[in-house]
């Protein structure tokens, strides 16, 4: 019985350190704007914040696509956000976060730039 206790105590210490690594979530869907079919496919990156405080934040964006009455945004942790992306926000929120866009057409990547930079952002296009 002890051995049973100390391995589950053990797990779930291991299931909480490595939740806790995870420093990237993913957000993927689709929504409809003024008849107009919207993909995303962003990333942001904790460079800071608590995580708690990140996976709220992360929640929080997921769930505004129901706003425009779709599903929540699914979300995808990683280490990292992956490479290959289209353009970058750092230094959001006194440089606590990073946002990363992967499927931005030339007019959504101009809204989002003016908006980084008037937050106070860095903004880079992919390479």
């Amino acid at each position: 019985m002890k051995k049973m206790v100390f391995f589950v105590a053990i797990t779930a210490s291991f299931s909480s350190f490595a939740g806790k690594s995870q420093n990237a979530c993913m957000l993927e869907g689709s929504f409809f704007i003024m008849g107009q079919k919207v993909e995303i496919k962003d990333c942001l990156q904790n460079n800071g914040v608590s995580y708690e405080q990140f996976v709220e934040t992360c929640n929080g964006l997921s769930n505004g696509a129901t706003a425009f009455g779709a599903p929540p945004a699914k979300i995808t942790y990683f280490s990292v956000c992956p490479a290959k992306l289209t353009a970058r926000c750092d230094n959001l929120f006194g440089g606590a976060l990073s946002a990363v866009y992967y499927q931005r057409d030339p007019k959504a990547l101009t809204d989002t730039e003016a908006s980084c930079k008037a937050g106070g952002g860095k903004w880079t296009m992919g390479r």
